[in-house]
């Protein structure tokens, strides 16, 4: 086994890191109990899907995925070249009257 092939199998092998900005860490903070614990499962969720499907996915560039979750509008980025999922973007979706 070539070492290109050793490192491709580690790659391929790595959990899925899910990072939360410093930025957004205070939007996070600011949730409702209920809403941040299921903004962090769904985070972790995707993270272990994106892990499993690694073949799956496109490799030439993180792409950003969108949605509603908790009453919130929420932005991941997704890089399976570094194995990690990012959350780019929190925003409370606002209630119409």
């Amino acid at each position: 086994m070539t070492s290109a092939e050793t490192a491709g199998i580690a790659q391929s092998s790595q959990a899925f890191t899910v990072l939360i900005p410093r930025g957004l860490q205070a939007t996070v903070d600011g949730l409702s109990p209920d809403a941040r614990q299921e903004l962090l499962a769904e985070l972790f969720r995707m993270a272990a899907l994106a892990h499993q499907e690694r073949g799956q996915l496109p490799s030439a560039a993180p792409y950003t995925l969108r949605l509603e979750l908790a009453g919130c509008q929420v932005s991941v980025e997704l890089d399976p070249s570094r194995s990690r999922l990012t959350l780019a973007g929190l925003r409370r979706a606002r209630v119409l009257a």
